[in-house]
């Protein structure tokens, strides 16, 4: 099996999510997680730590123009802590995105059967399981 396959499949998805919704990597994951976490507000620090990046990335990366009108940043009245979350047009858009995400997930897997997709899905998170204690 050649495992770059995944790579490919990685950007195939990356492509369709940016022409449909309009969204890059990084606001996909904003979005995704914000909504796994029913739209929690969360400082800068806890959401960096979350999503695995630096302080740093996610500045930049709220920074950018599509990410700041999709999300809330209060700055804190204590120090200079900043809270942020999704506002009504990024939950909207994470609607958008999860029905998106659907509908790949349909296409890609249209010809399997619900065992087969669990099967599949389950032998996945092994092989990211095994991967990420190999890092440590």
């Amino acid at each position: 099996m050649n495992v770059l396959i995944f790579n490919s499949v990685r950007e195939n998805i990356k492509r369709v999510i940016n022409k449909k919704c309009g969204l890059n990597l990084s606001q996909t994951r904003l979005l995704l997680f914000f909504d796994r976490h029913k739209n929690e507000t969360l400082t800068m620090g806890e959401l960096a730590q979350a999503l695995s990046i630096s302080l740093s990335t996610l500045s930049r990366q709220i920074k950018q123009k599509k990410t700041a009108a999709l999300i809330t940043v209060e700055r804190s009245k204590k120090d200079s802590s900043k809270s942020l979350n999704l506002n009504n047009d990024g939950l909207a858009k994470a609607q958008e995105l999860k029905k998106v995400l659907k509908q790949i997930e349909e296409q890609i897997f249209s010809t399997w059967s619900d065992e087969d997709i669990q099967d599949f899905d389950n032998k996945l998170q092994v092989i990211v399981n095994n991967l990420s204690a190999e890092e440590v």
